[in-house]
């Protein structure tokens, strides 16, 4: 790192990203006890809970997920520059235009693209501040409405500026709902009507290395770069980052587009996977005090009424959380806990389907 004097976070994400939770029954139903619990609120007298009606959001605002990738940055003694990437929205990126130096916080966004039968995810950075509510507009309209016909006339468009940087993030990751025979034929189609408008592939922070390890196949087979994405949705920062010398982010795009990309993986992203999800879940369920109005988690969950409004669950349930939802919240508090928490890392580190 002594020989590179900036550190770049791609792919993070903000309260504006907006997380479904249709995969939660899913995961919890295999948990003795949680499993009985999910399937009162599926089922029985009350009317059912529809979980993909359901949403939650990261709990850092912009300001606070920008503090969090620069302080770990510079902790390397590296300049920092962050590109914040919410689901299909721009509006962290806007906001600290106002505050931060554009040229190291541009205006990103990570793009939901139906595409055939699955969905893809587009890493779009660095848009023009002018016309980056146009372009989310384009965006936001072909998600709405997919035609993959479309697809390569927007990427077309966006790539012929030459300041912006598309990257395909995880390419390998399957979105819940899609059928795994699905995805990989996808793939290929928009590898082939599109790779030309692609300038890297992401190494994503929060996959498993097996997964990666492909990606890195992937770029190989297609003579891209791959990139670094950190894909953060709690605190934990980047698990991994670009190093360059690149002295605004327009320099490093240019430098990714001509072929030029140097990726480090930080430590805690060999840490057993099930504890960085653990920590992670903590995070997200633990209270903000600092953030009035979403201090608590059932602030930041939100479900949809049957006309589409969303309303936090902390209105739903009128200020008090259900006797049967505490045990789980409770569960992962334990869990959590320092010395919980180190004992589980000495267990896990001993298996070996637990690592990276």
């Amino acid at each position: 790192m002594k020989n590179r004097s900036t550190g770049v976070c791609l792919h993070g994400h903000t309260m504006h990203s907006e997380e479904c939770l249709s995969f939660l029954p899913r995961y919890l139903h295999h948990v003795p006890g949680v499993s009985q619990i999910v399937s009162r609120y599926e089922g029985g007298p009350r009317p059912a809970v529809d979980f993909s009606r359901a949403y939650w959001t990261p709990p850092l605002t912009p300001a606070s997920a920008l503090r969090v990738e620069r302080q770990q940055i510079a902790k390397l003694g590296l300049r920092p520059m962050v590109s914040l990437t919410d689901h299909d929205n721009i509006e962290a990126g806007l906001a600290l235009q106002v505050t931060a130096d554009s040229r190291e916080v541009p205006v990103s966004v990570e793009w939901t693209v139906p595409y055939e039968r699955s969905i893809l995810h587009l890493g779009i950075h660095n848009l023009p501040p002018g016309a980056a509510r146009t372009w989310m507009s384009v965006m936001s309209v072909y998600t709405a409405a997919p035609d993959g016909r479309l697809l390569p006339g927007i990427l077309s468009e966006l790539a012929g500026n030459p300041e912006v940087l598309i990257v395909l993030n995880h390419p390998f990751w399957l979105e819940e709902g899609v059928q795994e025979a699905d995805h990989p034929r996808a793939l290929a189609r928009v590898l082939r009507e599109c790779i030309r408008w692609f300038h890297a592939f992401e190494l994503n922070g929060t996959r498993r290395w097996a997964e990666n390890a492909k990606v890195l196949e992937l770029a190989r087979a297609h003579s891209r770069p791959v990139i670094s994405g950190g894909d953060r949705h709690a605190c934990e920062p980047a698990a991994c980052l670009n190093l360059t010398d690149a002295r605004s982010f327009a320099e490093f795009v240019a430098e990714i587009r001509g072929g030029q990309s140097s990726v480090v993986f930080m430590p805690h992203y060999w840490e057993p996977m099930p504890i960085r999800m653990l920590e992670a879940s903590w995070d997200i369920l633990r209270p903000y005090p600092e953030y009035p109005g979403r201090e608590r988690w059932i602030d930041r969950i939100f479900y949809r009424a049957e006309d589409g409004t969303p309303q936090p669950l902390s209105v739903i349930w009128r200020e008090r959380v259900p006797l049967l939802v505490r045990p789980v919240t409770g569960l992962v508090q334990f869990l959590a806990a320092p010395g919980v928490r180190g004992a589980l890392r000495f267990l896990l580190s001993r298996q070996p389907e637990a690592a990276q």
